[in-house]
């Protein structure tokens, strides 16, 4: 009888030496051996390749470098159209599997026909003191109590409905190093959305919960490592990525046909409006930056199609004090 393969999809820019060959070898090492590994590197200013190149002896990992800059999204959505297995799977540059991360992930699928999605939960590891700093500030520790009290598995619009409710917060689906997908369900939602900076997979979780049950592997089956170089940290210090939340409401509003889920969504919307502008002045308080680049202008067409919610959250936080 055959056996299913998993489609593991490594996108790389830049990578720390030793945080990639411990990603690769952590693939590797899978006790499920019916995998293959693609390697896609988004033109890196260092040879990337030279750094893989022990683990390409193994014919089920291959290589390939993009010859222009495509971004983040675009680097993930290359690494979708090579993807042939009945399951997909991302493993970014600094993360890590245990060994039994794709065993047990293959066999929830095997035995939940309807299920396309499944969660991992896995631990957070900091490098670096300004990286420990941030595991605690940043609100992962917070993110780990809420996913072990919240996610459950079951139908996935109706688990959407309710985190939509609760603001979309935190990303209780997970980082797509741990988030295993049917191949099914990967054709019918289509690729990321490019123009996000930080809210890429959330977003991608919203479409892909309106077509599938989930389930959840409750025990920790890997690390996510929070560092200064990492994409979450880069975007904190520079206000990339704040109205990438409210653009999810946005798609998830756009999808809705019934109008009774469609003013639950609003009103979730219009809270989340609220708390935005209140962090805005927090961090304008704290002397941080604001918006600048793609996030002004991503905040400018969203509040252009949504003025109320504007207006009325900059009168709340205007008039609360400090």
């Amino acid at each position: 009888m055959s056996q299913p393969t998993v489609s593991i999809l490594m996108p790389t820019f830049n990578p720390d030496p030793a945080f990639l060959r411990a990603a690769v070898a952590s693939a590797q090492s899978q006790s499920y051996p019916y995998w293959t590994l693609l390697i896609h590197d988004d033109a890196s200013d260092t040879d990337v390749r030279s750094l893989v190149e022990p683990f390409l002896r193994d014919t089920r990992i291959r290589f390939v470098r993009s010859e222009r800059r495509l971004g983040i999204g675009g680097n993930w959505n290359a690494c979708l159209t090579s993807v042939e297995g009945a399951f997909v799977q991302f493993l970014f540059q600094d993360d890590l599997w245990y060994r039994e991360y794709l065993e047990k992930n293959v066999s929830i699928f095997r035995g939940h026909a309807s299920v396309g999605l499944v969660s991992s939960f896995h631990t957070y590891k900091a490098e670096g003191k300004d990286a420990e700093t941030f595991l605690t500030e940043g609100g992962f520790e917070r993110v780990q109590e809420e996913r072990r009290s919240r996610m459950r598995a079951g139908n996935g619009k109706a688990f959407l409905m309710r985190w939509a409710e609760e603001g979309l917060w935190p990303n209780l689906i997970g980082e797509p190093s741990f988030v295993m997908l049917r191949l099914s369900l990967v054709k019918r939602v289509g690729t990321f959305r490019q123009d996000m900076r930080q809210g890429l997979d959330l977003e991608y979780w919203v479409r892909c919960l309106l077509h599938t049950d989930i389930e959840v592997l409750r025990e920790s089956l890997g690390i996510f490592r929070v560092h200064a170089g990492g994409a979450s940290m880069r975007n904190d210090r520079s206000g990339e990525g704040l109205f990438d939340r409210l653009r999810c409401f946005d798609v998830l509003l756009s999808l809705l046909s019934d109008s009774t889920e469609r003013r639950r969504i609003e009103q979730a919307l219009q809270a989340q409006v609220d708390l935005l502008a209140l962090k805005f002045r927090k961090r304008f308080d704290d002397g941080k930056r604001g918006v600048g680049g793609s996030s002004a202008s991503e905040a400018l067409r969203f509040f252009a199609k949504h003025p109320i919610l504007l207006f009325r959250a900059l009168g709340a936080a205007m008039f609360t004090k400090k």
